[in-house]
C-alpha cells in the first residue's frame, strides 16, 4: 500500500524528523499513523567498496572485545584466552582444545600449502604448528597488541600484520606477502579459523570469502573453519536452556530456546551460503564441509563446522554411488573394496538418539589408514557421511539456498533507534510515546511474494524446459542454415571468411555468425582446428520442420503467447536471408505495426510477469519513502512497448510523481501516450544510454529511480553508462532494472539481429568487458562487478537461486548508490 502523507506532525516531531533525515546512517525518515519510521542508508551497512559506518562500528565492538581478552590472556600467559565453554563459563579443556588444533592444523595441511595467509590468526594457535611445514606464513589480525608481539617473535618467513578479514587488498598486507616472500599468483591456502562467528552478516562474510577465493593461486585453499552451524543454532539453545534448567518441561525449553537464537550475537550460517559466495567469485571451485572430530562432547564437536574450498582445481569432481548407512561394519567393507562410494545418513550421535548413531571421531578413527574422510550432510546437519577416496569429499559449488542468523541485523535497529531517541530528545518531543520501526534493507520477502503471485507455480516448473527445447532448436537451425551451401561438411573444413562468403552474410552481421561457430563446438555439433571447422552435424530439412511443428506441442498448457513462438518459428525459417539483411527482424518483429509479439517477449510470459511483479512491488517499497515535499521523480530508459511500465504504474497509483518516459524510438513514444493517457504525472521524451546523460534534459542527482527493462546489454560501454545513470540518481537513489543473464540460443536466431550495427556504428559491449566476445548478455556476476565499479551496492536480484525460474536467466535486478 501506499503510505498518505496527509499526516499532521507537531513541530517537535518535524524538527527531529530533519534532524534524522541529515544523518549520515539515514536514507529517510517519516511519520504518520504507525509512528517514526526509518530507512538505513544502504551506504551505512554496505561491505564493498569499503565497510560502511555502521559496519566499521560493529567490527570495532570485536575487535575492543579481542584487544581485552588477548591482553588479560598476555597477563595470565595464555594462548588459550577468550575459549570459554558456554554453558558453563570455564575454559575449555586444554585437552580438547590441544586436540582442536591438532585437527585443524591437520586440514591445512591437508591442502599441502607452501605459503599461508591467515586472516584472523588471534593468539598464533596455528601459526607456530603450521610454520614448520610451509615456506612463507603471514598472519594478520585486529587486535594490535597481539599483532606487535607476534612481530616481535617471529620466525623466518613469518610475518604478521594488522589488518582486518576484508583488507586483503590493502598495502599493508600486500607488502608483508612480499615480505615473507610469497610468490606471484598469491597464496596457496588462505586460513580464515574460528572468526566468522564475529562477523557481522553474510554480506560481509561473502565479500571475505570472494576475497580470498580471487587472490589464492590456482589450485590454493581458502579454509573457512571452526563456524557455527545455522541449522544447529535452535539445538545449541536447547542445550545451554536445558543445561542451565534440567527440571524444565520441554516445552518451556523450547520456547526460551527460540528467544535465545533470536538474540544470538554472533554470525551463524550453513555451508550452502559459502557454497553461494564461491559461485559467485567467477572461478571454478569444489567445497568439501567436515564435522570437527575432536574426541570430546563439547559445543565444538556438536555445533561447528570446518569447510575447505579449491580454487580452479583442475581436475573433475569424483562422482561415487551412494549408499546406505547400514553399521560401522558395513561401511568399512564398502571403503575396503575401494570403490568410490558416499555411505549417508549417518546419525551422529552427540546431536541424534538412535541406536546406529556414532561420532565423528568414532569415524574418523575406525577409517584411519584408508583413503577416506568423514564429511558433514550438506542437507542435514545432524548427519554424517563416509566417502572413499577422500577426495570424493569435493564436490563443485552450487547456488542452493543457505541459512544464516545474522547479528547484524538486531545491533542496525538498536543503534539506529538510539539515534532516533536522541534526535527526539533533542528536539523536545517525548520519546517514549513515539513507536520507532527501523528497516534495513529492501523487504526482500515481500518482493518475492509478490511475484510468485503473478504466476502460475506450474508455468514456473515447466518454462525452463520449454525454453531448452527452443535453444535446442535454434541450434539445428544455425546448422541446417550452415549446412545449406554444403559448408563444414568434412576436414580440412571451411573458415570464417568462406563460410561468410558462401553465406553472403551481410558484414554487420558477421559476428552473429561466429557466435553461432562457437554455440555448435561446444554443443558438439562443430569441430573445430581453431581456424577451420568440419564435421557439422545438421539435422536435415525434414528434421528440422518437425523440431520447428514441435515448438507448438510443447508450448501447450503453459502461458506463453502464442505470437511469441511464431515469431520464433518464422525467424529461424527466415535465418539466410535475415544474415543477408535481406529482411530485417523488426518487419518479422512488428508485423503491420502491430506490437503485439514484442509484448509477448517483454510482458506476457512466466517469466516477465514474475520480474515485472516483483519491479512493481520493489518500486512500492521505493514509494513508501518518497520525500514529502514533491513527487517521486522517475527514469524509464528503453521503454519500448512498455512491458514493464505498466505494472509499475499501477504500483504508483495514488503516488505524486514525474515519471519521465523515454526511448530512442519515435514510434514506441506516440504508443505509449496513447496507452498511458489517463496516468498522470507521465512524460515522454527520447533518451540513449549511450550519450552523455546529462545534455538530455536530466538533471545531475535529481532522480529517485531510475528503471531499464531489457535495455542496458544495448550500452556500448557498460561501465559508462551505469557511472552515467549514477550522475542522474541521488544520493541513495536506486537503479532498477531487468536482464538477461545468459546467452539464449534463440536470441541468437531472432532479437540478436537488432544489435547489429550500422556501417560506422559501434555493437553493444564494442567498449567494455564483452568487446571481442561477441556475447551480448552479462552474467549476474559480471552484473554486480560493473555495478561496484560504477559506485552502486547491489541491493536484490530475484529470482533467487532456488527459485524454479532461476535457471531461465532473466533477473530483476536493483542497486542503489
Amino acid at each position: 500500500m501506499n503510505v498518505e502523507r496527509s499526516y499532521t506532525v507537531s513541530p517537535e516531531i518535524t524538527d527531529a524528523l530533519h534532524r534524522l533525515n541529515t544523518h549520515p546512517w539515514i536514507a529517510a525518515a517519516v511519520h504518520d499513523d504507525t509512528g517514526l519510521r526509518i530507512r538505513v542508508r544502504s551506504e551505512a551497512t554496505a561491505v564493498r567498496p569499503e565497510p560502511g559506518a555502521l559496519v566499521r562500528e560493529y567490527l570495532e565492538h570485536w575487535t575492543e572485545v579481542y584487544d581485552f581478552t588477548y591482553a588479560a590472556g598476555a597477563a595470565a600467559d595464555d594462548a588459550l584466552a577468550g575459549w570459554r565453554a558456554s554453558d558453563t563459563g570455564e575454559p575449555l579443556p586444554a585437552a580438547h582444545m590441544s586436540e582442536w588444533v591438532d585437527r585443524t592444523v591437520e586440514l591445512v595441511l591437508g591442502a599441502r600449502p607452501r605459503h599461508v595467509l591467515e586472516l584472523g590468526c588471534g593468539t598464533g594457535l596455528l601459526a607456530d604448528r603450521l610454520q614448520q611445514h610451509l615456506a612463507g606464513y603471514v598472519g594478520t589480525d585486529v587486535a594490535e597488541d597481539m599483532v606487535r608481539r607476534h612481530q616481535q617473535h617471529a620466525r623466518p618467513g613469518q610475518v604478521f600484520v594488522r589488518a582486518a578479514a576484508h583488507e586483503v587488498d590493502s598495502d599493508a598486507v600486500r607488502q608483508a606477502l612480499d615480505q615473507a616472500g610469497f610468490p606471484a599468483d598469491g597464496p596457496d591456502c588462505v586460513l580464515i579459523n574460528s572468526v566468522t562467528q564475529c562477523f557481522p552478516d553474510v554480506a560481509y562474510l561473502t565479500r571475505v570469502v570472494q576475497d580470498a577465493i580471487r587472490i589464492v593461486a590456482p589450485g590454493g585453499a581458502v579454509i573457512v573453519g571452526d563456524n557455527r552451524h545455522a541449522g544447529l543454532l535452535e539445538a545449541y539453545c536447547r542445550w545451554l536452556e536445558r543445561t542451565a534448567d534440567p527440571s524444565a518441561a520441554g516445552p518451556v525449553i523450547d520456547e526460551r530456546a527460540r528467544g535465545r537464537a533470536e538474540r544470538d550475537a554472533e554470525l551463524n550460517f550453513d555451508p550452502a551460503v559459502l557454497a553461494a559466495a564461491a559461485v559467485a567469485s567467477g572461478r571454478a571451485v569444489h567445497i568439501a564441509t567436515y564435522p570437527k572430530t575432536m574426541n570430546a562432547d563439547s559445543e565444538l564437536t556438536r555445533y561447528r563446522f570446518d569447510t575447505v574450498l579449491r580454487a580452479d582445481p583442475g581436475e573433475a569432481a569424483i562422482q561415487p554411488a551412494a549408499r546406505d548407512w547400514t553399521g560401522l561394519g558395513d561401511a568399512l567393507a564398502l571403503i575396503a573394496e575401494e570403490k568410490p562410494v558416499h555411505i549417508v545418513g549417518i546419525p551422529n550421535r552427540l546431536l541424534v538418539d538412535t541406536a546406529d548413531a556414532v561420532t565423528a571421531c568414532e569415524l574418523r578413527t575406525a577409517i584411519a589408514g584408508n583413503d577416506a574422510a568423514v564429511v558433514l550432510d550438506p542437507v542435514d546437519p545432524t548427519a554424517l557421511t563416509l566417502v572413499a577416496p577422500a577426495a570424493a569429499a569435493f564436490t563443485p559449488v552450487t547456488a542452493a539456498p543457505g541459512r544464516a542468523h545474522e547479528p547484524f541485523t538486531a545491533f542496525v535497529h538498536r543503534r539506529v533507534g538510539e539515534v532516533a531517541r536522541a534526535a527526539l530528545r533533542r528536539a523536545g518531543a517525548d520519546a517514549r510515546g513515539v513507536r520507532i520501526s527501523v528497516e534495513h534493507g529492501v523487504p526482500a520477502e515481500r518482493i518475492a511474494a509478490a511475484a510468485a503471485r503473478a504466476i502460475d507455480a506450474h508455468d514456473a516448473e515447466r518454462l525452463p524446459v520449454f525454453l531448452q527445447d527452443l535453444d535446442h532448436v535454434a541450434r539445428l537451425a544455425m546448422a541446417d542454415t550452415l549446412a545449406g551451401p554444403g559448408l563444414c561438411a568434412q576436414a580440412p573444413g571451411d573458415d570464417e571468411e568462406k563460410i561468410a562468403a558462401a553465406l553472403a552474410i551481410a558484414p554487420r552481421h558477421r559476428w552473429i555468425m561466429r557466435r553461432w561457430l562457437a554455440v555448435l563446438v561446444d554443443a558438439d555439433m562443430l569441430a573445430t582446428d581453431g581456424h577451420r571447422y568440419h564435421d557439422l552435424r545438421a539435422p536435415g530439412r525434414a528434421a528440422l520442420r518437425d523440431a520447428i511443428d514441435g515448438i507448438d506441442r510443447a508450448r501447450r498448457g503453459l502461458h506463453y503467447p502464442p505470437g511469441l513462438s511464431r515469431f520464433f518459428q518464422t525467424a529461424v525459417q527466415y535465418l539466410p536471408a535475415l544474415l543477408r539483411d535481406e529482411v530485417s527482424l523488426q518487419a518479422l518483429l512488428f508485423a503491420d505495426g502491430d506490437t503485439g509479439t514484442a509484448e509477448g517477449a517483454y510482458r506476457d510470459n512466466a517469466v516477465n510477469r514474475y520480474v515485472n511483479a516483483a519491479a512493481a512491488e520493489t518500486v512500492r517499497w521505493i514509494a513508501q519513502w518518497r520525500p514529502t515535499d514533491r513527487p517521486l521523480r522517475v527514469l524509464e530508459v528503453g521503454a519500448g512497448v512498455g512491458g514493464t511500465t505498466a505494472d509499475v504504474l499501477d504500483a504508483l497509483r495514488g503516488t505524486p510523481i514525474d515519471y519521465l518516459f523515454t526511448d530512442v524510438s519515435a514510434f514506441f513514444l506516440t504508443d505509449a501516450r496513447l496507452r498511458f493517457a489517463d496516468h498522470a504525472g507521465l512524460r515522454y521524451g527520447r533518451f540513449d544510454i549511450n550519450a552523455d546523460p546529462l545534455s538530455q534534459g536530466v538533471d545531475e542527482g535529481t532522480l529517485d529511480l531510475v528503471i531499464g527493462a531489457n535495455v542496458l546489454h544495448n550500452a556500448v560501454d557498460i561501465g559508462a553508462t551505469l557511472r552515467g545513470i549514477r550522475r542522474l540518481l541521488r544520493r541513495d537513489g536506486v537503479l532498477l532494472f531487468v536482464e538477461t543473464t545468459r546467452e539464449m540460443h534463440q536470441i541468437l536466431t531472432s532479437m540478436q539481429f537488432l544489435m547489429s550495427a550500422r556501417p560506422g556504428g559501434e555493437r553493444p559491449g564494442d567498449r567494455d568487458l564483452r568487446a571481442g566476445t561477441g556475447k551480448i548478455f552479462l552474467d549476474e556476476t559480471q552484473w554486480r562487478s560493473e555495478l561496484d565499479a560504477a559506485g552502486f551496492r547491489s541491493i536484490i536480484s530475484v529470482p533467487g537461486p532456488d527459485h524454479p525460474l532461476h535457471p531461465v536467466g532473466v533477473q530483476l535486478l536493483a542497486a542503489t548508490c
